[in-house]
């Protein structure tokens, strides 16, 4: 087998500048797979730039909670009161989505979200989850919620077969459980699955450097097994990182300089590791 790599960066929609930035990339075959938040302000902006540079289309990103820097968001179901506060709001607190969410409700609106980009002549060919609302011990029954759900629509879902080294050695317990039990479905069920994830996992305010998030990431890609993995990355301009979280939003900043960075294509080269669009 050969190492193949899809690079996703995710939260198309997000805004205008944000939305720019992730196509340009597409166009110029850096990003070769993007993630779309239907439920976002800038989604409607996105799907128009994404019909006018003719780059493939995005894959669902479920978003179930509302951002902490911005106006919070709506969900597109009309009745989905588990995943709402007394304002018909998605929460913006991490727990609160993923403990009072049940699988009736999260059904209804992944199915809305998707039905918004068919609607809007986007054919996503998978879906992953924002946040991580679906994949957390929390969710409970969500994970196997979302995996039904790929199933039925021949859907992939973002799961990596094989947990990076350094989770490979620390998940334990019942969120280990949790994980090979997923997995498990996934195959049962016929979900296409990555084979590995990679990305720059630390939080904004434990990277001290563009250096540190470049080096995190190649050593990464550097000990891809074979098969296709993906590569996750939320790139984003001066402009979209100023209305995040500061840390964040440097982050996001880095991730878009990586991607344009002489050493991180060098790196694709000599290691062979071919780009390509999707698992």
């Amino acid at each position: 087998m050969t190492r193949q790599l899809v690079v996703t960066a995710d939260d198309l929609g997000l805004g205008p500048a944000t939305n720019e930035a992730i196509v340009d990339l597409m166009a110029r075959g850096t990003v070769t797979s993007s993630t779309l938040m239907a439920v976002a302000p800038g989604a409607r902006d996105a799907v128009e730039r994404v019909h006018a540079a003719g780059v493939p289309d995005p894959r669902l990103h479920v978003t179930l909670t509302s951002p902490r820097e911005l106006r919070p968001w709506r969900p597109l179901a009309a009745d989905v009161p588990s995943l709402t506060d007394g304002h018909g709001l998605f929460h913006v607190d991490l727990a609160s989505s993923q403990e009072g969410a049940s699988p009736q409700d999260v059904g209804r609106e992944m199915e809305a979200q998707l039905s918004w980009m068919t609607g809007a002549r986007l054919r996503p060919d998978a879906l992953d989850s924002h946040s991580g609302v679906l994949y957390s011990h929390r969710g409970g029954p969500l994970m196997d919620t979302a995996l039904r759900f790929c199933a039925e629509r021949s859907l992939g879902f973002r799961l990596p077969r094989r947990l990076p080294r350094l989770l490979d050695l620390t998940v334990r317990g019942r969120l280990r459980r949790r994980y090979d039990e997923a997995v498990a479905a996934a195959g049962a069920y016929g979900v296409r699955l990555p084979e590995s994830i990679i990305g720059a996992w630390l939080p904004g305010r434990l990277l001290t450097s563009y250096a540190q998030l470049r080096w995190n990431v190649l050593s990464q890609l550097r000990s891809l097994p074979d098969g296709i993995s993906e590569l996750i990355v939320h790139p984003a301009p001066a402009a979209a990182a100023a209305l995040l979280d500061r840390a964040e939003g440097r982050k996001r900043m880095w991730e878009l300089r990586l991607l344009q960075d002489p050493l991180f294509l060098r790196t694709l080269r000599s290691e062979g590791v071919r780009l390509v669009p999707s698992w």
